[in-house]
This record gives structure tokens, sequence and C-alpha cells, in this order.
């Protein structure tokens, strides 16, 4: 099951309109609408708003696996908890990896795997 049909069946057992999920989550109608139907994804930011607002966890959200509905009491095991953020170096070194062309990054990876 992909996000959106996720977001959609979550939605309709919480008995709500994708336009009252939208006003809730902050974005317009028709952008639920591309969420649902599986045109398009939502940002970072508005996953959290959608499981907030359909309490539900973050990593069910995103990938299916887990515990779907939220429940304080319940904490996921730790296969299932969002990682901590990265050190600010490596986030440096995936912003630059990022922008390198395929061809790049593969010859970047083989140096650092000789290298390593």
């Amino acid at each position: 099951m992909k996000i959106g049909q996720r977001i959609k069946a979550t939605r309709e057992l919480r008995g709500l309109s994708q336009g009252e999920l939208a006003r809730r989550v902050g974005v317009s109608q028709p952008a639920a609408s591309e969420w649902e139907s599986c045109r398009t994804e939502p940002t970072v930011e508005n996953l959290r708003a959608l499981a907030v607002e359909l309490d539900l966890w973050f990593e069910w959200l995103v990938t299916g696996r887990g515990a779907r509905d939220y429940d304080p009491n319940q904490p996921q095991p730790p296969e299932y908890r969002v990682a901590p953020p990265l050190p600010a170096d490596e986030r440096d070194l995936q912003a630059a990896y990022r922008k390198l062309t395929p061809a790049r990054r593969e010859a970047l990876l083989d140096f650092l795997k000789r290298w390593g």
C-alpha cells in the first residue's frame, strides 16, 4: 500500500472529508487529492501534520510498517522509530552528494570504498 492509499484509508476511517483533512493540515483540497491518488507525495512537514491529524505513527504513514494508530502508552519497537538526526558534517556530505551527477556519485563511492 502506498502513502496516498494509507492517507485515504485512514481519512475515511476517521470520517473526514478530503477538504476537512486538507484544512487541518494547511494545504488545499486538490493537494490532498493528489496525495491520495498517488500523483504526488506530501513533504516531510505535511507527513508530520498528517500523522498528528490522523492520529497515526509517522513510521506507519511513511512505510506501512509497525502499528498504525498512535498510542503513547505503546511505543513502537526500536526498528520502527525515526532515526536521530545526522551530525552536521554528515548532512553536508549528503547535500554535496545529492548535487553530483550519477557518474560522479559512482566515482566517489568507488573512491571511498578503496580508501576506507
